[in-house]
């Protein structure tokens, strides 16, 4: 279906009648448009514009007696064709992601906090996969009792540590041999390369076959506990709107929130899309009434999930936009100051 023709009176319009719905959730009147928006337009040609508007398919009237609003058509159109380049503040992610985590999770937990406070909107952050997470380091430190501790770095910043069993009778370079070996075998590998391939040992590297099989069962269980981690903050927000107040809407809104799988299946999108928006129940059979927008998020320059925020169609996509856009850029800042 091609895009509808809009004139550039039509578009300023519309742009004004969905900014004041989003502001108050309230329909305005032409006189108010004209007022509040476009004083060199008459209230009689605003009216007109409004009703080709309707025909259009831009404007619903939800009952009988209610004016005129925003049609699901109308925030796609906003979304794509009139919003600028809009950015906010976002001094608060920064100051959450340029602390030192101990993992990833702890990054992802503490932003999906932070964004639903600054859009007051439901936010969900997912991991999707550790496939291509690398092993920066491994280290090995005795500890005195025929045990170790294996300590693994990664490229995104994860510091993961197991205490392992060792041999009885060890020899006394056992340790610094040991070492060696580990950082050879997997010292740039990625997970999916060390938990996915069978490692043959050879002849002379027998006495480590139990270390190696430890350290691989360390990494496996490190890989499945990261992958598909969904972290959501901010349900309750829901019921600050006018939106949240209408018992389907609510309905709706639990049933997505409270299946996992329709938030992975939501939040994934589709194909090599930095940013996703779904606006209404045509986008989505279970948005009705709700748009999502989501974006996906890097950390040390590789794909690791996907953000998304949450809300009623008539959400401040101008907000919700800025505090992605800015989000990306304050993990892109983190990583090079790694670098630096």
């Amino acid at each position: 279906m091609s895009e509808p023709k809009l004139t550039d009176r039509k578009k300023k319009v519309l742009q004004a009648l969905i900014d004041s719905y989003i502001n108050d959730a309230q329909p305005i009147s032409s006189s108010a448009i004209q007022k509040e928006y476009l004083p060199d337009v008459s209230p009689a040609t605003i009216r007109s514009e409004l009703s080709m508007l309707e025909e259009m398919g831009f404007l619903t009237q939800p009952h009988i007696s209610s004016g005129r609003v925003p049609s699901s058509k109308a925030y796609k159109y906003y979304v794509e064709n009139l919003l600028g380049n809009q950015d906010i503040s976002s001094e608060n992610i920064k100051q959450v992601v340029s602390q030192k985590f101990d993992s990833v999770q702890e990054i992802v937990k503490d932003s999906a906090k932070i964004i639903s406070d600054i859009t007051n909107y439901t936010s969900m952050l997912m991991i999707t996969s550790a496939d291509n997470i690398t092993i920066k380091e491994i280290k090995m430190i005795d500890m005195y009792d025929n045990t170790a501790l294996v300590l693994i770095v990664t490229d995104n910043g994860v510091v993961k540590n197991k205490q392992i069993d060792l041999p009885i009778d060890t020899q006394e370079n056992y340790i610094e041999v040991a070492s060696g070996l580990l950082r050879k075998a997997f010292v740039g590998k990625t997970l999916a390369e060390v938990t996915n391939n069978d490692r043959c040992l050879d002849k002379e590297l027998e006495d480590f076959r139990s270390l190696f099989e430890q350290v691989i069962e360390f990494v496996m269980d490190f890989k499945h506990s990261t992958e598909d981690q969904l972290y959501v903050e901010g349900t309750e927000k829901i019921f600050e709107y006018p939106e949240g107040k209408e018992v389907d809407n609510i309905k709706n809104f639990m049933s997505v929130i409270s299946h996992k799988e329709k938030l992975h299946g939501l939040l994934e999108g589709e194909g090599d899309i930095e940013y996703s928006i779904k606006i209404g129940s045509d986008d989505a059979k279970e948005l009705e009434n709700m748009a999502l927008v989501c974006a996906k998020y890097n950390i040390n320059g590789k794909e690791v999930g996907h953000v998304g925020i949450l809300g009623p169609e008539r959400m401040d996509y101008k907000k919700v936009l800025g505090v992605l856009k800015e989000l990306g850029i304050v993990f892109q800042d983190n990583d090079k100051n790694k670098k630096d």
